[in-house]
């Protein structure tokens, strides 16, 4: 048996609202640094799937693990990447997705990366891990936990990256490790503790608690880069051919230009609206974004999407899903090189 996953990794609101802009921006505003946004994002992302799978094969089953939580600890939100329960000792993991040559010096708690001859300098990552730390202890305090050990690891997702213990300080070998020596460490830890410090059942009530407590960070990305609705898209791209907008026909959307068709177009739209816009829409909003003028048809569309809504006729609003119920197999739309992009507009 494996380790038991609580909580799946899912795309970020950030990761899936770039994928929503890309969707729905005017060619002529997309503009490298959103680019390397999106693909700074992707990169983090990425890097802790591959951390994910390699978790996921970890053989024991009484390790309980969350990909990706966010909590509050009053005033403060904190996020781990991986969190890791047994009824023993629990894990913080602080994925890093950095390639080339990963310096570590733990005199000057300061971490480079070195690639393709350039060098950037970033926060240290074991520092971010021990408050990380700091926060679950207290969170964990308000919830009646006390005193169970609680470990934290960097662990870098992939193999290419060369780590370099600046200062060969001992307890970093310990602290800082390829995705590759994970189970191995985990194994160490796991003979590390054997007192029992909490029960199955409460155990489980704490993952029940984590779940009912995690708070999905939101990302404003047309106010970050800025944007606004005369940058994006009115109306329904073809998939086929890329010309906009579809007309509403009779139960289906038809290209006036290539004449594909399509019975569910307006949902990924519609999506995109509550990742880009907000948690709400109306019948007003809905018609302007499909560019359709019947309010019964805007009425039905969202209804048979099984949206929740409030109020009656011209005051109903109807609400987003949650940001884990999104579809997670949308990708980046265009092949356009960043390189070619404006810098700003």
């Amino acid at each position: 048996m494996t380790a038991t996953i609580i909580k799946y990794r899912k795309k970020s609101h950030a990761l899936l609202s770039y994928e929503a802009l890309f969707r729905r921006i005017i060619k002529e505003y997309l503009r490298k640094e959103s680019i390397i946004a999106y693909k700074r994002e992707k990169a983090g992302y990425d890097g802790e799937r591959n951390v994910d799978y390699k978790l996921s094969t970890y053989p024991h089953k009484d390790f309980f693990v969350f990909q990706g939580i966010r909590l509050v600890n009053p005033p403060f939100h904190f996020q781990i990447d991986t969190l890791i329960l047994t009824n023993r000792f629990f894990c913080i993991l602080e994925v890093k997705n950095k390639q080339g040559i990963f310096k570590y010096d733990s005199r000057q708690q300061q971490l480079t990366q070195e690639i393709n001859g350039e060098v950037n300098s970033f926060k240290d990552p074991i520092l971010q891990a021990e408050a990380q730390k700091t926060h679950l202890t207290s969170w964990l305090e308000r919830h009646g936990i006390f005193s169970i050990p609680i470990e934290t690891l960097v662990v870098i997702a992939y193999p290419s990256t060369i780590i370099e213990n600046v200062t060969k300080d001992p307890d970093v070998y310990n602290k800082i490790i390829h995705n590759e020596s994970l189970h191995q460490r985990l194994d160490q830890l796991n003979a590390k503790y054997t007192n029992e410090m909490l029960t199955n059942p409460r155990l489980k009530k704490l993952c029940q608690t984590l779940l009912h407590e995690d708070i999905p960070l939101k990302a404003n990305i047309l106010q970050e880069h800025p944007l606004t609705n005369e940058h994006l898209i009115k109306g329904i791209t073809c998939e086929k051919c890329s010309q906009h907008p579809m007309k509403r026909l009779y139960k289906k959307w038809q290209c006036p230009n290539c004449c594909a068709a399509s019975f569910n177009a307006h949902e990924q739209i519609i999506l995109d609206h509550f990742l880009l816009h907000g948690t709400t829409i109306t019948n007003k909003e809905c018609r302007e974004l499909l560019q359709i003028n019947s309010p019964r048809t805007a009425r039905t569309i969202l209804t048979n999407m099984g949206l929740q809504f409030s109020g009656k006729n011209s005051a109903r609003k109807y609400y987003s899903p949650r940001i884990n119920d999104f579809p997670q197999n949308s990708i980046f739309p265009f092949h356009q090189s960043s390189k070619k992009m404006p810098d700003s507009y």
